[in-house]
């Protein structure tokens, strides 16, 4: 009888411009985190986005899928991908990295990047793009 999939622990996860990966180390550095732009008009395209997770308790070879939605999910996924993350054993931390390039926002609102693990929901970073103009407005200083 086969054993269900059991979904890892989140230990992190973070938007940001860009990873980096040290050949030498293997250490990731993220740089230029974020969880809201405010741009100067729409559509807007986000040259490059990365989402970067932390992982831990998986349970051999795992389906691990993120995607990015308007906050109410009321179209369909903006962008969506899926990767398989091999655990040796649930001790193991395993660090995943989706890079993303010309993301397009059609309007400004709340969006959120939603991460799956074994085909189940692991988690979700709110992400708000607002329109610079609005942004400047006293009510959001």
């Amino acid at each position: 009888m086969a054993v269900e999939q059991q979904p890892p622990d989140v230990l992190a996860m973070i938007l940001a411009d860009a990873v980096h990966r040290d050949l030498a180390t293997g250490k990731n550095y993220i740089q230029g985190t974020f969880h809201g732009v405010a741009v100067a008009s729409f559509p807007w395209t986000l040259v490059s986005m990365v989402v970067y997770v932390v992982l831990t308790e998986g349970y051999g070879e795992t389906p691990i899928r993120v995607r990015l939605v308007d906050a109410e999910e009321s179209r369909p996924p903006i962008l969506e991908t899926e990767t398989r993350v091999n655990f040796p054993d649930p001790l193991t931390v395993m660090e995943v990295v989706f890079p993303w390039f010309n993301v397009v926002f059609l309007e400004p609102g709340e969006y959120s990047v939603q991460l799956f693990g074994a085909g189940e929901f692991l988690r979700e970073h709110r992400l708000e793009v607002l329109l610079s103009e609005d942004f400047d407005r006293p009510e959001n200083a």
